[in-house]
């Protein structure tokens, strides 16, 4: 019987390393390693499930070559576009395409940058969304090849279309009743059905309270929704920036003369053309507003402006009211979140209001920021462009208006 040649050192090192990598993410993480023109050099088992070449195959041959990207609208990604080239040629140093289990996932460069969801093509032309993580492999500080761990989303993305769905019609079948209650109230109030005393009005005026909170609350789970839609477009044209300011401010001035607020206007006489969706521009104006109405005292005054810069106007609202503690600044756009003093304040409130702002401003190529200090007041400002470096979109969004009364 022949005797088996043992292993070198050197041989049950490398033996080990192929073990590893061949079993790294088995059947869950594509693993896939190229050098600096592409060319595939190993892969892991889940690679070959996932896409249907198989080692023999796949090894020697370009990666975009057997796997085609292609975005949402089935339209593939040349090869100029692919990250994987972008990093190859060192205009990017690490990725990281959007997924719930690779959202930790630790890179090896500060340049990072964040891609939109794709699809990879595989070799029976079926197709599967794809999350991405792909870092360069660096030798005496070159760019040698990268290394790509890709992961399926297929489960994830009908998770959140069937989470979607339920929130809209959850949200939908609230917005009848609640509309029916605040129609029954208001002919109450009316007297059709009889005089009512001071005591049983006081009990309307909170029954009244808390459903227009319920009102405001669908309204905003259901412009969050419609946001969170890739599909939503917007529409712009020229607008004259006086007579939209003239209006936002009428949709609030019914608030502020029941809480005693000033509203001032810093604005000159000069017409100012701006191309943007006026309506979202109004809504994120009167988010805002609003916000600065709520948080300031009896008696104080609110602030509305704008400032004209050489390629941007930039709108500005000042109350002097409670502020933003410093500590909870990096949060206060995030969705549902709300500053401590603001709930104490007023204890309800649906804390989406400057999310949905921060992300209509961005899809009309603007940007929030805000300074404040508590008990100080706050400004929130919007810088926009002049002109819009998009194109004019054909769909509008719609976003449904807060109701001040």
């Amino acid at each position: 019987m022949k005797e088996k040649k043992p292993f070198s050192k050197l041989e049950r090192v490398t033996t080990a390393e192929e073990a590893i990598f061949a079993s790294a993410g088995d059947h869950i993480m594509g693993l896939v390693v190229v050098d600096k023109n592409g060319k595939i050099t190993r892969i892991n088992k889940a690679f070959e499930v996932l896409t249907g070449w198989n080692k023999e195959e796949a090894i020697g041959r370009r990666l975009i070559k057997i796997i085609p990207m292609e975005d949402e609208k089935n339209k593939r990604i040349p090869f100029k576009k692919r990250i994987l080239s972008k990093i190859l040629s060192e205009k990017i140093l690490t990725t990281i395409s959007p997924s719930p289990v690779l959202a930790t996932a630790t890179t090896i460069a500060a340049n990072i940058e964040k891609l939109p969801i794709f699809y990879y093509v595989r070799r029976d032309k079926t197709r599967f969304p794809v999350s991405t993580v792909i870092n360069p492999i660096i030798f005496n500080k070159e760019i040698i090849g990268a290394v790509e761990v890709f992961y399926d989303i297929t489960k994830e993305k009908e998770l959140e279309r069937m989470r979607m769905d339920f929130l809209s019609l959850a949200s939908h079948q609230l917005r009848t009743p609640l509309s029916g209650t605040k129609w029954l109230i208001e002919t109450m109030y009316r007297g059709i059905i009889g005089e009512m005393t001071k005591k049983q009005k006081e009990y309307l005026d909170d029954i009244y309270k808390i459903n227009e909170q319920m009102i405001k609350l669908v309204s905003d789970i259901l412009n969050t929704l419609r946001l969170e839609n890739e599909e939503t477009l917007i529409k712009k044209k020229k607008i004259s920036i006086s007579s939209l300011l003239k209006d936002v401010l009428i949709t609030v001035s019914a608030a502020a003369k029941s809480k005693k607020i000033t509203l001032r206007s810093s604005l000159n006489h000069r017409t100012f053309i701006i191309e943007t969706d006026p309506e979202i521009l109004k809504s994120i104006l009167g988010c805002f507003l609003s916000n600065a109405i709520n948080y300031s005292m009896p008696n104080q005054e609110v602030i509305l402006g704008i400032k004209n810069e050489s390629k941007t106007i930039v709108f500005f609202v000042r109350d002097f009211g409670i502020g933003i503690p410093k500590m909870e600044h990096n949060r206060i756009f995030e969705r549902f979140y709300r500053a401590s003093n603001a709930k104490k304040m007023i204890p309800s409130g649906t804390g989406l209001g400057l999310n949905i702002a921060k992300t209509i401003a961005e899809k009309i190529d603007a940007e929030i920021s805000f300074e404040s200090e508590e008990n100080k007041g706050s400004t929130f400002y919007l810088r926009i462009p002049k002109r819009s470096n998009r194109g004019i979109n054909k769909k509008k969004l719609k976003i449904n208006k807060p109701k001040y009364e």
